[in-house]
């Protein structure tokens, strides 16, 4: 019955709690930075291979193939590695004429976004409601609110976690893309103190 109540303040409150979630997000900054960081770290510890898309000269299907062509350049920013290096991996696209696609580093990094902003976004709404009505809800009870309010789709739809959806508008919010990888690499070190 209590939930009710809580389901109800969620869907007439929409705008404020989007803002709350944002707010959320801004005092999270560092946090959301350093989980950045470490993962495209992780893909730049050893040499990377370098790969570039060419034809294959098939008529019929122009999904062309993936060539290895030296290392990637840890001299490049992290937004020009995310959007132009290839992960060397294909997936099916399920398209005529088309029949492979070759996901990015930026693909890749943005199942760690869409899953990071997710809980960010459920974190800062159970504690907008425990907040605002005084309240602990366990992990249980908050489940079934999310339920109700259908995984609480406007207010993604109208705060930052949206933005997650894509691991580039992440790293912009962060304010990492001007780096270049070798600067990760060489302060690896002191991001994982400052931020653990």
């Amino acid at each position: 019955m209590e939930n009710s109540l809580y389901i109800e303040h969620i869907n007439t409150h929409v705008e404020e709690i989007a803002e709350y979630v944002n707010s959320f997000f801004e005092e999270r900054k560092n946090f959301i930075r350093a989980q950045l960081i470490r993962e495209i770290r992780k893909y730049i510890e050893s040499p990377v291979e370098h790969y570039v898309w060419k034809s294959d000269g098939n008529k019929y299907d122009h999904s062309g193939i993936l060539v290895e062509d030296g290392y990637v350049s840890l001299d490049q920013t992290v937004t020009d590695f995310l959007e132009n290096e290839y992960t060397g991996g294909k997936k099916s696209t399920h398209m005529s004429g088309m029949g492979w696609s070759y996901p990015t580093y930026g693909d890749d990094l943005s199942y760690l976004t869409i899953e990071l902003g997710s809980e960010l976004m459920f974190a800062a709404i159970k504690n907008y409601l425990e907040n605002s009505f005084s309240i602990v809800l366990s992990d249980q009870d908050f489940l079934k609110i999310q339920e109700e309010c259908c995984d609480f789709d406007e207010i993604y739809d109208n705060c930052k976690a949206s933005d997650f959806f894509l691991a580039e508008l992440a790293i912009e919010f962060v304010g990492i893309g001007n780096l270049r990888l070798i600067d990760i690499m060489l302060n690896a070190k002191t991001h994982v103190r400052r931020y653990r």
